[in-house]
């Protein structure tokens, strides 16, 4: 922005007894500074904040914001903006009902505990997104669960991006009995513990159960939404196709309770995505077979096109080392996309068939028109 434009900016922000929304997106650097300087008194009839900057430089927001006393706001977002006096600002702020703080770079790091004590000032808080920017903002250690939980009697929907560690020490310190959705995004992580996760989710009534569940592979996340509408959804942040596999495998093993009542399963990928698994000498069909394991009620599987060849030639090597029923054994419905009346789909498959009708538990075989 020209000087001129900033300087309007300023002028706008200075009728405090006028403005009742802000929203600022792109700004940066010495320009935020400058309307961040003109924001650090109260204004009384401010219903909405958004501010949202992209890089590494964003300004710290001052403890002085709003001075200390925002009592109309009922929306607040920020995107990549510190804001290391957010606990203190929120206590003069206790009619949110959007609150939205995403991006958060290390600078802006604000610990599970205080996060839990601060949003416990929120009565009417319906909605809540938490996310960080990256892997770096972690809690320095794992604190044991409180005694009591902070309630959130209003919230309906959370979620969260960030490190398992952190998402689990927050949850293990709220109750949310009105939840209706729940999304989740962790940074990949070799060891995934995530005891809370569970618990959460089983002393959230509206969460559960799940009877239809979708896996969406991207060429740089994989995602678990369960529900439909949506309940809950998990995404990992990872680039390399057989970690996505495994971590999934190694999240929802612990989580068995959530899956067990699965019986729709739609595995697929965007059109628009590459999906480069025909030629990954890191992709063996066991990654499969051990993720499938964990769907025990599934009757009806479905496979978009790209992901066609790797499932089936799963399900060809379980005749190899086992039975046809050990995987997905409550199995009706195989509907893939792209199918053909004859072709290298239809022979790879028939084996397995064969093997299922065998044992008393046929499958039927179609074509699945996304």
């Amino acid at each position: 922005m020209d000087h001129e434009s900033v300087e309007n900016l300023i002028a706008a922000l200075e009728r405090r007894n006028r403005t009742s929304v802000i929203f600022i997106y792109g700004l940066r650097g010495s320009t935020l500074e400058k309307l961040f300087a003109v924001m650090q008194e109260p204004l009384p009839v401010l219903t909405y904040v958004e501010v949202t900057t992209e890089g590494e430089s964003a300004p710290v927001l001052p403890e002085t914001f709003l001075g200390g006393s925002a009592p109309r706001l009922q929306s607040f977002s920020l995107h990549g903006i510190p804001f290391p006096s957010f606990p203190k600002f929120i206590l003069s702020a206790t009619h949110i009902k959007y609150l939205r703080l995403t991006g958060i770079p290390e600078s802006g790091y604000v610990s599970p505990r205080v996060m839990a004590t601060s949003l416990a000032a929120l009565p009417n808080l319906k909605s809540l997104s938490v996310g960080f920017r990256s892997p770096l903002s972690r809690p320095l250690q794992i604190n044991p669960p409180p005694l009591t939980r902070a309630v959130l009697p209003a919230l309906t929907y959370l979620h969260f991006t960030g490190v398992s560690e952190y998402f689990e020490d927050l949850v293990a310190r709220i109750d949310t009995p009105l939840l209706k959705q729940l999304t989740v995004t962790f940074f990949l992580d070799l060891i995934f513990d995530i005891p809370q996760l569970h618990d959460f989710v089983a002393r959230t009534e509206n969460l559960r159960p799940f009877n239809q569940a979708e896996m969406r592979f991207s060429g740089r996340t994989i995602t678990v939404i369960l529900g439909s509408p949506i309940r809950f959804a998990l995404e990992i942040k990872c680039e390399r196709s057989d970690w996505q596999l495994s971590s999934l495998t190694q999240i929802f093993s612990q989580q068995l309770p959530l899956l067990s009542h699965v019986e729709q399963l739609k595995i697929w990928n965007p059109p628009w995505e590459i999906i480069g698994w025909k030629d990954d000498p890191d992709m063996d069909s066991s990654l499969w077979l051990e993720l499938f394991q964990l769907f025990v009620a599934v009757q009806s599987l479905y496979v978009s096109e790209k992901l066609v060849l790797p499932v089936v030639a799963a399900l060809q090597d379980l005749l190899t080392g086992g039975t046809a029923v050990e995987v997905l054994p409550a199995l009706r419905n195989l509907s893939l996309e792209g199918l053909e009346p004859s072709g290298p789909v239809q022979e790879a498959i028939k084996s397995f068939v064969a093997a299922r009708r065998l044992s008393d538990h046929p499958i039927a075989i179609q074509r699945w028109d996304r």
